[in-house]
């Protein structure tokens, strides 16, 4: 039997400028990834796009959320569950085991008050499942 942390995988999580969701086949595009902001002036706020793909290998409903913290890890940032289609979900792993959701958010004048390294983390079910670390620079 797996476990709890074996059925839930992060394919990729990356913060960019862009998400584009193809109709029809859900394909993601993410344009321009990055791992680092510049400003001439602080606080500052920035338009991020998260692109998220994780692979479940359960029927069981979970919550997936982001959470952007500073550099001393005060929140900034917490999403509400992100949504997922759990029925595709339900169809994928009747036909072949496991099951991609692949989801996007936009979070739009996200706070930078000072430079330093501010961190993404992406969470099931309360549970940490990755961080993506991004470097805020005086330039």
């Amino acid at each position: 039997m797996r476990g709890e942390n074996e059925e839930v995988l992060v394919n990729y999580f990356a913060i960019c400028d862009q998400v584009i969701t193809e109709a029809g086949t859900s394909k993601q595009s993410l344009i321009g990834i990055y791992s680092g902001l510049m400003s001439q002036q602080f606080p500052m706020h920035a338009n991020i796009a998260v692109g998220v793909g994780v692979r479940v290998q359960s029927p069981r409903r979970r919550d997936i959320t982001f959470r952007f913290t500073g550099p001393e890890g005060a929140r900034i940032f917490d999403s509400p569950p992100l949504p997922t289609n759990w029925e595709s979900v339900e169809n994928s792993l009747n036909t072949s085991g496991f099951a991609t959701l692949q989801i996007s958010l936009n979070v739009r004048a996200l706070p930078f008050e000072r430079p330093g390294v501010y961190t993404a983390g992406l969470y099931c079910d309360g549970e940490l499942l990755a961080t993506y670390p991004i470097s805020v620079l005086p330039g």
